[in-house]
């Protein structure tokens, strides 16, 4: 899969958790550890597929820590990644387009929960 077809599946996901934790919310029910856990753990895999979907369109070598780094604390190695792999030039950009991304996650999130309340 390409990086952004893998970033649209990231923020289908995303609206898809918010509705569900607007459906478990409407209703009173606490949501599972072990569904935190599991949620967490696919959201981290999407984050890593998309670093290394990139990584490699872009033929750049990806070190063991920053590996670890986009998975255990992603909102800080994606920006160095994204610093790090882009042309001078270019880097501003990438980071502006981080953010924007992080609006249509907002953004996801809202369409998500809103979607679940209005229907039930």
């Amino acid at each position: 899969m390409k990086p952004n077809q893998i970033l649209v599946l990231l923020l289908l996901y995303i609206a898809a958790l918010s509705g569900l934790a607007s459906f478990l919310d409407m209703r009173r029910i606490t949501e599972p550890q072990w569904s935190v856990v599991l949620t967490s753990l696919v959201g981290s895999l999407l984050v890593f597929w998309w670093y290394w979907a990139d990584s490699t369109s872009r033929s750049y070598r990806r070190s063991p820590l920053l590996n670890v780094a986009v998975v255990a604390v992603g909102f800080l190695a994606v920006p160095y990644y994204l610093a790090r792999s882009r042309q001078r030039g270019r880097r501003l950009f990438a980071i502006a387009k981080l953010f924007g991304f992080g609006l249509l996650m907002v953004v996801a999130m809202v369409i998500g929960a809103l979607s679940v309340a209005l229907i039930g």
